[in-house]
């Protein structure tokens, strides 16, 4: 089982721009797909606007990375010789 598994991510791996393309294709059929398909209900008014949800997820994580990057690594950060004593 493990040797499968370990085949299947080495193939993975040896593709990995070729899946990058295909995701990034994905996403824009998505995204392309919202401009047609529009909530029923929307619960507020910039439900409506395509592609909202998508591009808010985007900034929302981008800013979460930033956040952890710069304001909480720095707090549990332990010194470089730390485990060596």
């Amino acid at each position: 089982m493990t040797q499968i598994l370990s085949q299947l991510l080495r193939r993975l791996h040896d593709r990995w721009k070729l899946l990058r393309t295909a995701f990034f294709i994905l996403l824009a059929v998505l995204v392309g797909l919202n401009v047609f398909i529009r909530p029923h209900h929307a619960e507020f008014g910039f439900d409506t606007t395509p592609g909202f949800w998508g591009i808010f997820g985007l900034v929302i994580g981008l800013v979460m990375v930033i956040i952890m990057k710069k304001i909480i690594q720095p707090l549990i950060a332990r010194k470089e010789g730390y485990y060596e004593q």
